[in-house]
């Protein structure tokens, strides 16, 4: 096991499989964003100083995925003592949440439940970016907190760039979405992708972030303002819970799987979990070269991700409410049992792959974010950072305050125990709603060490599809030798137990023939989550290779 204490810069050098560096780098979704954080290092700073950029200057160019007015983790990987530390920056529900708060009324439909959770004002929860950027920077930066936010500000003040990204997702949200009076500042001329935009409010709003800290965000005049647009908008919010809101320093979680040692999100992220388990099945059934080869390796994977995403639906939930029994989940002789039902040539039921614990009921599946960015930086130290932040679905709860957009993460709740999501998932009782807590989440930044030494930072966004997406891309370049930007575009697959289909892209026919015969219900990938990573090698021009996934138009900068 790892032995570590828990706790506008130059375009890359392009090989022939994607972008290379040889002192730092960063990779995000948006291009804007990625500089943002490169300006950062060139100009002295560390990883977490340019991370924090990173997030701020998403917030800006990429308001519908991050910002602001949402949250997520960040895990740290610090040089100087080898340790690795991961913050919690995740949105609270507010103390008048209720287990039933989204269960359909009497003579509503379901999607009219639905749309509580996703719109207005009861789908916001608590945002925790403003303090997760400052304790990150407070904690691991070289640079004080003006100096990562001063990038973001120039781009909200001078221009950001309008992407296509941002452009499809309008069309996805509808005109109705208008009427909010930011989105028809920014987007009622219906500019064209290119186009340069600008956000006075979100100027002004960084200002004091960068002169006061997070402190207004939290117990002054922001804070009121986000308090009285959640109560207009028919939520719960109150000033105490903003008052109340604070980031948890968690232990990451960590596994030794196929001679690597990783690092990876801890609950109230189920991504890390689901991750290992799976990777722990594959070494055992995938133990030569030759396995890794042909429909084999994607028939293992589908099998694998069973168990995992059943074990989040009944077990997991936030860890300082819900007794999560993690131990037992993670016994040995429990994946012994799970990985003898494995059949090398035919698909086995979802319900092989159960295990349910003593004394608890079946799995039902929960709900997961979509949307979400994720950051990797790598700085000349060898300090590294994995940041996931989200609003959760398009622009969140669609109400704009102070330039920003705040979260809908109340959707990643359970509405009821059996109810389905956007995304096919049932309803757990470990993550029905309330007091306090922290939804459950796929977001799995990691970084993965080889002899003590980081050699990939890793991480995606796209909601329940991030953990099968980060595994892959993660397989892709430890098992197949692949440059980041080859893998992040290979073939991909994704299967979370319930419903019962596999997604696929870009898999070869015969292939997606040879798994449909195995008994496995394939279907084309309608949406891929979308993967940054870096590979860290040894010093020398190519000791950084780079990749931010084309699905959002992003590129890595660095030097």
């Amino acid at each position: 096991m790892l032995a570590l204490a828990l706790v506008g810069a130059p375009r890359a050098t392009r090989s022939a499989d994607g972008p290379t560096f040889a002192e730092y780098a960063v990779a995000s979704d948006n291009i804007d964003a990625s500089e943002a954080g490169a300006s950062i290092l060139a100009a002295g700073g560390n990883a977490a100083d340019a991370a924090a950029a990173t997030m701020l200057a998403l917030g800006v160019a990429s308001p519908s995925s991050s910002g602001l007015g949402g949250g997520g983790f960040a895990l740290y990987y610090r040089a100087s003592d080898r340790s690795l530390s991961f913050l919690d920056f995740r949105e609270r529900a507010p103390q008048g949440a209720t287990p039933d708060m989204f269960a359909r009324k009497p003579g509503e439909t379901q999607e009219s439940a639905d749309a509580r959770a996703r719109v207005g004002g009861l789908a916001v929860a608590v945002p925790g970016e403003p303090l997760g950027i400052a304790e990150l920077v407070s904690r691991f930066g070289k640079l004080p907190l003006k100096a990562s936010v001063e990038p973001a500000r120039k781009l909200a003040h001078d221009g950001f760039t309008f992407t296509a990204h941002t452009q499809r997702i309008l069309g996805f949200v509808g005109q109705e979405f208008l009427r909010d009076p930011l989105a028809a500042q920014l987007y009622g001329n219906a500019p064209t992708a290119g186009a340069k935009l600008t956000n006075a409010a979100l100027d002004k709003t960084l200002q004091v972030l960068a002169t006061q800290g997070p402190q207004p965000f939290y117990r002054g005049p922001i804070a009121q303002q986000i308090v009285a647009a959640v109560r207009r908008h028919g939520g719960l919010i109150t000033a105490q819970d903003m008052r109340d809101y604070q980031v948890i320093a968690r232990k990451p979680l960590l596994g030794t799987r196929l001679g690597y040692d990783f690092a990876t999100a801890p609950l109230p992220s189920a991504g890390g979990y689901t991750m290992l388990t799976s990777m722990d099945l594959l070494e055992r059934w995938l133990p030569t070269k030759a396995h890794w080869q042909g429909p084999e390796r994607y028939h293992a994977l589908i099998e694998s991700w069973k168990g995992g995403y059943l074990d989040r639906q009944n077990y997991l939930g936030d860890p300082d409410v819900v007794n999560v029994p993690l131990e037992a989940l993670s016994a040995p002789d429990r994946a012994a049992e799970r990985a003898s039902h494995y059949h090398p040539l035919l698909a086995a039921p979802v319900d092989a792959y159960i295990q349910p614990l003593p004394n608890t009921p079946e799995p039902a599946a929960q709900p997961d974010n979509k949307g979400t960015s994720h950051i990797c930086v790598v700085d000349a130290e060898g300090n590294v950072a994995a940041v996931t932040t989200t609003v959760n679905l398009p622009f969140g709860a669609r109400i704009s305050v102070a330039g920003m957009w705040l979260n809908d993460e109340m959707d990643d709740f359970a509405s009821e125990v059996g109810e389905q999501n956007a995304f096919g998932l049932r309803g757990g009782a470990p993550n029905l709603p309330g007091p306090g807590k922290r939804p459950v989440s796929s977001m799995t930044p990691t970084i993965v060490f080889k002899d003590g030494a980081p050699v990939l930072c890793v991480g995606g966004s796209g909601g329940s599809r991030i953990v099968t997406a980060v595994e892959q891309v993660a397989l892709g370049v430890l098992v197949d030798g692949l440059h980041p930007a080859r893998a992040v575009v290979a073939p991909r697959l994704h299967h979370q137990a319930v419903p019962a289909h596999v997604d696929a892209r870009d898999l070869p026919q015969a292939t997606y023939d040879e798994l449909a015969k195995r008994g496995h219900p394939m279907r084309p990938m309608g949406f891929a989550a979308q993967v940054q990573a870096i590979a860290i090698g040894a010093p020398g021009p190519e000791r950084l290779k780079a990749a931010s996934d084309p699905q959002k138009g992003g590129e890595p900068r660095g030097k």
